[in-house]
């Protein structure tokens, strides 16, 4: 079923995009690819900003303003770049000659030629604005401002984030993110304000989101000459309005997103004219025209798209069919995006620390060229860097040659590039004493060590350093003097040396890079082996860690493909599965970024006992990663470790945990990966006999291994079918450790097929019933049980990997295992991941689902990347009853929900509800959170509440296609986010919380709707994450 949207769509033709756009979201580097002004501040002489003038560094307000007040006069250019986070409190009044400055304000007053640009972690002014006033040439690059007030406290700058007035001219501001936590009741004023003569403004791949004004152009009536002024490429989102207030004067808006305007959007009004072309409108209320006022203004239209608005007849609209009511000249030359493409393309583009990429002119971004390095000669022959059979230099393959280079500065006639040519007669200085020199590459390295070599005539000027991987803000290493540095082995895409001291100029003649530390004939030396010292690397994301709240990707710097983000509660976790390679004392280390001023403590947890405490100190900004280590003892096989959060703030976002002692994790665990380790393993086959060894020459029976199996030890089942006519049970009491899981895995690259054919339907016939706790099963199949394929009723397992097919009833099921057991000893804190269920069908078609935690099931488990798909019944049943009660929440993200009520051979029963996720019964409230999850084309309602009266957590999930809703909830006061409806049979029903950012169905599919186009696919990666695709462009609903 497919009903296509309806949208207006005006002038030009539309661009249907194949494929969602990917850029990598990076740190910006340093203040060396600017790129150039845009729009009317290419006029009136242009815009250079600080161009040609010295480049200074500030990681305070008041540094900022020293900046400011050194230079010889107040139009004697500069660069500032500025990193960290800028507040009230390192913010103070400087005085000079050539500035005028303030408390509590970035005060740029009465100067000109100046850039203030965000560089290497970002850069963000908290709560503090900027303020430009009589100056010229400005440019604002890169930055964050947000949360400026005007009443309350602290206030700054009259509540803008960004405000110019009196006589300003050419100002450029370019890739900000301006935000505000409300309107003028919450204390703020506006974003963006331009007014009492400010001329040739543009501003340019921004964000302004969650204000009440976005901005104005003339603060009154009487205040009318000002622009004219350029908005391009900007997301305006959740903006009550003023995107912006434009009293007379001339304005020119392309290729803006539009979303989410509460009352109106582009004003125009007193005489104004404003060109307005090739935007995208969505989701908005009035978002032109001109509004509270009879003294009209006037527009050009085209090429614009207007999706799901809302035309309200008073004052003086431009819509419902919006149509020019004047023409505008534009004397600059630009380029045009189609509208279609432009939410994606800001996605990418606009806002802070997207490494100013830059929309090409064709829908697609990139990034402005950064300077050339300076190679040296190419015909000349190196000089020799030194003796490479020296024993105390590292061995193998220098990975700088052929790199990139940058740094923090540089003194004049040295070069970036200097320390990657080879050649020791070109080097690199920084414009002071101390500075940064880093090394990049466009893919992860690993890096054991660096050889930094001083330029003749100046060695011993290095004094102290520090060796930070830049992706992280982790030091690495930290010393003083120049020569071979070694540290644990470390994979990067960026390395920086810091000088923070020296006797004299520094120059850095070569810093050479290496994926080992050891000496030798330039073979390389033996990587390390898992388990003997080296740091081996758990990330967030990866199928087996947990985080108690999403895992999200907004924040660069980041290592891996994302972080834990916990809720902001007490007892929230973060956990790791560390596999030791002995028993032993290990350093654990935890990447984390703690954008707040305070820090966020937490307990540390080894394999269930809390064995210390650990402080997440700020560390500047949320993009700003550092990390905090401890020494615990580590048993050998499997441990976890996890971070309690032990304030109501909850966890600093937590990156990865490094481990110093530590078998590989590999690609996350893939069964068809490895050899079986030895020792306490027992070995079953098909044709295992119960009397033998258990050997993998002798194999024994499932039944048989299970029952011999120790505690903490592993069973690998060989591939195969193995005919069963009994249910297998693993008890209660028989449980692995807390710390050590006992083990049912797949023999690596075999797949174990556990089939019950032979029982007959009956509800007493269950394929594996799992009583036991601690225990972890991968790479299994289940099918053809006459009950369940498998009952898990114990608690603190993990069921990996597994397939379960063809069965009687519910594919996995979560229940108590004794009958009438209390619910104290209903199974609790499981983890479901990277598991498939599907085509599970009773005779009477209404019972058998692909996954049900119902009934009796207590607190804390997880279903993550998991797959339902043409079940009878339905994808996920979590229903209750009044005789049992209330169950646990249950959580339920990152997964697929398909063509339920439908068998993959198109056979279908008319008892079956045919639901995505139902979560719930009986009027029962039970706060389930189901997040990030897409329900396709199911046979009745993609999720629905099924009679849950809970305070449910509903947020960023996909539904399309559903028979009837997409989305059903008739009561409860459940909380929704960010969730999308396309070709819904009927139109949603929502009763609860809307927190904004949805896109619900009610007759036609909104614009989030058109990327959604095709048939379905998934799969699971290497690491077990699920990857989905829609007419073959990957579903991301972070």
């Amino acid at each position: 079923m497919r009903r296509p949207g309806a949208r207006i769509v005006a002038g030009v033709a539309t661009v249907t995009l194949a494929a969602t756009i990917g850029v990598a979201t990076q740190f910006m580097p340093e203040a060396q690819a600017l790129g150039n002004a845009t729009g009317y501040a290419t006029q009136n002489g242009g815009t250079t900003g600080g161009a040609g003038g010295a480049t200074v560094r500030a990681t305070t307000g008041t540094e900022i303003h020293e900046a400011l007040c050194s230079r010889a006069s107040s139009d004697t250019p500069i660069t500032i770049e500025v990193e960290g986070t800028i507040n009230h409190g390192n913010t103070s009044k400087v005085s000079g000659d050539s500035c005028n400055t303030a408390d509590d304000v970035i005060e740029l007053k009465q100067i000109s030629n100046v850039t203030l640009i965000g560089v290497g972690s970002g850069a963000v002014f908290d709560q503090l604005g900027i303020h430009v006033r009589e100056s010229s040439n400005i440019i604002i690059q890169n930055l964050t401002v947000r949360n400026v007030k005007k009443s309350g406290s602290p206030t700054s700058n009259g509540g803008d984030a960004i405000g110019m007035e009196s006589g300003v001219r050419n100002v450029w501001a370019d890739h900000l993110t301006l935000e505000a936590s409300g309107g003028e009741s919450e204390g703020y004023d506006a974003l963006f304000d331009l007014k009492n003569d400010t001329k040739y403004v543009t501003l340019s791949y921004s964000i302004l989101r969650n204000s009440g004004r976005g901005g104005l152009v003339g603060s009154s009536d009487s205040d009318t000459g000002n622009g004219p002024v350029t908005y391009h490429h900007n997301l305006y989102e959740n903006i009550d309005s003023r995107t912006p207030l434009l009293r007379a004067g001339t304005g020119h808006t392309y290729n803006n997103h539009f979303v989410g305007l509460v009352k109106s959007g582009i004003n125009s009004r007193l005489g104004a004219k404003v060109k307005v072309e090739n935007n995208y409108f969505q989701d908005s209320a009035n978002p032109l025209g001109t509004f509270y006022t009879d003294e009209m203004g006037y527009w050009e239209v085209s090429g614009n798209i207007w999706d799901n608005i809302t035309w309200d007849s008073g004052d003086h609209p431009a819509g419902p069919n919006p149509q020019s009511t004047t023409s505008v000249s534009i004397p600059y030359g630009y380029t045009l995006d189609g509208a279609e493409c432009v939410p994606n393309l800001l996605q990418q583009t606009a806002g802070a620390h997207t490494n100013l990429a830059v929309s090409d002119g064709s829908c697609s971004p990139t990034e402005p060229d950064p300077e050339p390095t300076d190679p040296g000669d190419p015909t000349d022959d190196p000089t020799d860097p030194g003796d490479p059979g020296d024993p105390g230099d590292p061995s193998g393959e220098n990975l700088s040659i052929g790199a990139g280079a940058d740094g923090s500065s540089k003194a004049s006639g040295t070069s970036y590039g200097n320390v990657i040519d080879g050649d020791m007669s070109t080097y690199w200085s920084p414009s002071g004493s101390t500075g940064r020199i880093s090394v990049k590459w466009g893919t992860d390295r690993t890096v054991a060590a660096i050889t930094i070599r001083e330029a003749a005539g100046t060695e011993g000027n290095i004094g102290s350093y520090q060796v930070v991987n830049h992706d992280t803000g982790a030091v690495l290493t930290t010393g003083s003097g120049a020569g071979v540095i070694t540290f644990p082995a470390t994979s990067l895409r960026k390395i920086n040396f810091e000088i923070t001291s020296s006797s004299g100029t520094p120059a850095v003649a070569e810093f050479e890079t290496y994926a080992s530390a050891s000496a030798g004939d330039g073979g390389g030396g033996d990587d390390p082996a898992p388990g003997d010292g080296a740091t081996v690397r758990y990330e967030a994301e990866a199928a087996s860690s947990t985080c108690d709240g999403t895992i999200d990707s907004d924040n660069s710097g980041f290592s891996g493909t994302g972080f834990c983000n916990t809720d902001n509660a007490s007892g929230r976790s973060a956990g790791f599965t560390v596999e030791g390679a002995t028993a032993g004392s290990a350093t654990v280390a935890f990447g984390y970024a703690n954008g707040t001023t305070s820090a966020r403590t937490a307990d540390l947890v080894v394999n269930g006992s809390t064995v210390g405490s650990l402080q997440f100190g700020p560390t500047g900004s949320w993009t700003s990663w550092s990390t905090e280590s401890a020494t615990v003892n580590l048993g050998a096989g499997t441990n976890t470790v996890e971070l309690v959060a032990t304030s109501s703030a909850g966890l600093a976002n937590i990156d990865y945990l490094d481990s110093s002692t530590g078998t590989d994790p590999g690609d996350g665990g893939d069964p068809g990966d490895g050899e079986p380790p030895v020792g306490d393993a027992l070995y079953a086959a098909p044709n295992g006999s119960a009397g033998a060894a258990g050997t993998e020459s002798d194999p024994t029976t499932l039944t048989a291994a299970i029952a011999g199996i120790e505690p903490g030890g592993t069973i690998y089942l060989r591939g195969g079918t193995y005919a069963l006519s009994q249910t297998v049970h693993i008890e209660p009491g028989h449980d692995g450790l807390s710390g050590n899981r006992t083990e049912l895995f797949a023999y690596p690259g075999e797949t174990p097929v556990l089939n019950f054919s032979a029982q007959s339907e009956n509800s007493a016939n269950r394929g594996l019933a799992i009583g036991g706790d601690w225990w972890h099963l991968r790479g299994i199949v289940v099918e053809h049980a006459g009950d369940n394929g498998i009952l898990l009723g114990g608690n603190d397992n993990i069921i990996e990997r597994v397939v379960t097919r063809f069965n009687h009833d519910t594919g996995l099921q979560l229940s108590r295992y004794t009958a009438g057991a209390p619910s104290s000893e209903w199974p609790s804190n499981n983890l479901i991941v990277s598991s498939e269920s599907h085509d599970n069908a009773d005779s009477d078609g209404e019972d058998a689902d692909g996954f049900a935690p119902k009934l009796t099931v207590g607190p804390g488990n997880v279903f993550r990347y998991t797959v339902a798909h043409n079940n009878i019944d339905d994808g996920w049943d979590m229903y209750t009853k009044s005789d049992t009660g209330a169950i646990g929440e249950v959580v339920v993200e990152d997964s697929l929900s398909y063509e339920n009520g439908t068998l993959s051979d198109g056979s279908q029963a008319g008892n079956g509800d045919r639901n995505g996720y139902k979560l719930g019964g009986e009027d029962i409230g039970v706060d389930h959170t189901v997040r990030r999850s897409i329900a396709f084309d199911n046979g009745k309602h993609g999720f629905t509440y099924n009679r849950n009266l809970g305070s449910m957590t509903i947020s960023n999930n996909l539904s399309i296609g559903s028979e009837e809703r997409n989305y059903n909830f008739d009561g409860g006061s459940s909380t929704f986010r960010d969730n999308t409806s396309c070709d819904s049979g009927s139109t949603d029903r929502i009763i609860g919380n809307d927190a904004g950012g949805n896109q619900w169905w009610s007759g036609s599919n909104g614009s989030r709707c058109s990327q959604y186009g095709g048939g379905l696919d998934w799969s699971f990666d290497s690491s077990g994450r699920l990857v989905v695709t829609i007419g073959g462009n990957v579903v991301n609903l972070s």
